[in-house]
């Protein structure tokens, strides 16, 4: 009996530990149960701490409401979109409508909407078939994926976005107005054009709605600078939602020229060149045209840019104000400073592009970066831990020489890379992109990318994860940064 059991040890325990070993690696998961959907869905809401965006048809059950409830209570910005089929005139969501407990819109669409996900701090997306409903029926079976993974994240977030934009009020504020109109009193939500009295005639009107009046420059720019505009449409504003949403409107896709700080400049495979400004508590993020890339490309981390874009989304508790089409008009202080202690202790780069989840890529090249951590840089030991905090977590896209290929079930898939002698760079790549990786030969020079999680030592090299290889380059391109 005992040698049975010490058999089946050694047969199982390897591949309980396989198991283990991949489900550490990957962190989404499927359900199908409804008790376990219920479950996942009611702790993933008490576990936030920011932001929850739903969009579904409606929501019925009481105890994903109760927590909802909870979570706004604690800080939680809740959005929630809804099928105009179901347009809150009766159960316990039109009571939280009633009560502005929450961000609510309507889809204006005729037919029920399908959309049936939930977005949580911007980081955790829950997709499926399961409805938020009560007495769903303990035979029926649904399904319900919850995943961290950036890239449906992302394309999720900004589909919550889009239809957030789309959607229109639930109709309490509308039918305020009405009701004050029919009985003789003023109502304060009601749109009232304020047409100011002497308009420069170079000026034109965009939007005049709540006291607050938003023109435009014959040069095709919003006459309000960055501050000005942060008023109106900011995290304190005192606007409601619904009325900066009226106004925002009129407001999107018009062009704005500001002066700031650039906190970060970069090129990503799936976002092209992106451009950060903070302000205070506050940031713009900048999708920059590549058609003008002789405009930014001398733009530096901590330069004054005055720049230019077309307004695209808001700003939210998770997400800055963004900016599409953008252009860089002047640069201040184009040439960058020397690395100094004071420099770095004063103000780290800790911004990232976006206040939502998405991999950030850095300009600087390899010898960017082996000017500060390489064996002939002289920045003291403890300049560098300083400025480490610039770069680590953030992916590079580099070119260089692949040295060796490694594969094994602890370590994964490892790639060395030479940038100028052997052992500069090692790249760790998931298992899944094996075959790929495979077809590189050693000698041959690369495109590929990854995210910095160790800087250079004396005798050890930088460390990348979540690393791929882009394509294959001309022999003679030499190596280094792009």
């Amino acid at each position: 009996m005992n040698f049975k059991k010490g058999y089946w040890a050694v047969i199982i325990l390897p591949w309980i530990s396989l198991l283990s070993m991949h489900e550490s690696a990957f962190s989404s998961d499927v359900y199908f149960a409804s008790r376990e959907i219920k479950g996942q869905i009611l702790s993933t809401i008490e576990g936030c701490r920011y932001s929850i965006d739903i969009a579904v048809s409606d929501i019925t059950a009481h105890d994903f409401l109760s927590a909802l409830v909870k979570a706004q209570k604690r800080g939680v910005h809740v959005r929630i979109i809804v099928s105009k089929k179901h347009a809150l005139t009766k159960g316990p969501l039109a009571g939280l409508d009633k009560d502005e407990k929450f961000a609510i819109k309507v889809l204006p669409q005729k037919e029920r909407m399908q959309n049936n996900f939930a977005i949580f701090d911007a980081q955790l997306l829950a997709m499926g078939s399961y409805p938020w409903r009560k007495n769903i029926g303990k035979e029926k079976r649904y399904d319900m994926i919850f995943t961290d993974e950036t890239k449906l994240v992302v394309k999720y977030q900004k589909e919550f976005e889009q239809l957030f934009h789309e959607g229109g009020a639930t109709g309490r504020r509308e039918h305020a107005v009405v009701e004050g109109k029919e009985r003789g009193k003023p109502a304060d939500t009601a749109i009232s054009e304020v047409v100011p009295k002497e308009l420069e005639p170079e000026r034109q009107v965009v939007a005049s709605n709540y006291g607050i009046v938003i023109t435009e420059t014959s040069q095709g720019f919003i006459d309000m600078s960055f501050e000005e505009f942060d008023k109106v449409f900011g995290m304190t504003s005192d606007l409601s939602d619904e009325q900066k949403e009226s106004l925002w409107n009129r407001c999107e896709g018009k062009r704005i020229k500001w002066k700031g700080e650039v906190t970060y400049i970069g090129w990503g495979l799936v976002t092209g060149w992106m451009m950060s400004i903070k302000y205070g508590d506050t940031s713009v993020e900048i999708k920059l045209n590549s058609a003008h890339k002789q405009h930014f490309s001398h733009a530096k981390l901590g330069n004054t840019v005055t720049y230019t874009g077309k307004l695209a989304s808001r700003v939210t508790r998770v997400f800055p104000y963004k900016l599409e089409d953008g252009d860089v008009l002047e640069i201040v202080n184009t040439l960058p400073k020397p690395v100094h202690s004071s420099n770095l202790t004063e103000d780290p780069y800790v911004v990232p592009v976006s206040q939502g989840p998405k991999k950030i890529f850095l300009i600087d090249s390899f010898e960017d970066l082996d000017s500060i951590f390489g064996k002939e840089s002289k920045v003291s030991e403890a300049q560098k831990k300083i400025a480490w905090e610039k770069y680590k977590g953030k992916y590079v896209s580099w070119t260089g020489q692949i040295v060796y290929k490694n594969v094994n079930v602890a370590a994964g898939l490892r790639m060395g890379v030479m940038q100028k002698e052997k052992g500069d760079v090692e790249v760790k790549i998931s298992l899944a992109k094996k075959d790929k990786v495979l077809k590189f030969h050693d000698g041959e020079t690369i495109l590929y990318t990854g995210k910095l999680v160790e800087r250079r030592g004396n005798n050890t090299p930088y460390v990348l994860e979540d690393g791929d290889i882009i394509t294959l380059k001309a022999a003679n391109t030499g190596l280094g940064g792009l």
